[in-house]
Formats: C-alpha cells, structure tokens, sequence
C-alpha cells in the first residue's frame, strides 16, 4: 500500500510543480511544455530505478520505464520537426 502512495505522489509531483509555475506567471509556451516533457521523462526513468532498487512490483518499473521512454521519445521527435 505504502508502494502505491509513494508512486502515486512522486508521480504527480512534477505535475504540479508545472503548474505552480504557470500560476507564479511563467509563459506555457512550447518550449516550456517541451522542457516540461523532457524533464518528466527523466524522472520516471528515475522513479523506475528508484523502485528496481527497492525491489518494488515489476508492474511498477515497467509503468514508469513505458511512460520516461515514451515522453523522452515525444521530445526527440518533437525536437526534429522544428
């Protein structure tokens, strides 16, 4: 239970330190969605380490490695097309 939790919050927090820096008036514009993206990406490759070291559920790794690689892959391709 603790397990989902931790993940829970640590998976929404850059979520809502994106939207804190909307409302303390910083631009959405696209290269700050992009860096946004990028920046995410990394934290779940992160989060997945994290709970490989802990031993945590494969479902756990597998969730965060599917969703850091899909965000850095939107970012490379994103970044080509400009």
């Amino acid at each position: 239970m603790l397990t989902l939790v931790i993940n829970l919050a640590l998976g929404v927090l850059p979520a809502l330190i994106l939207g804190a820096s909307i409302a303390a008036g910083i631009d959405d514009d696209r290269p700050h969605r992009r860096m946004f993206v990028f920046v995410y990406g990394l934290w779940a490759v992160t989060l997945a380490m994290w709970n490989w070291m802990r031993s945590a559920p494969l479902a756990w790794i597998v969730l965060w490695i599917v969703v850091g690689v899909t965000a850095l892959t939107w970012f490379g391709v994103t970044r080509r097309r400009e």
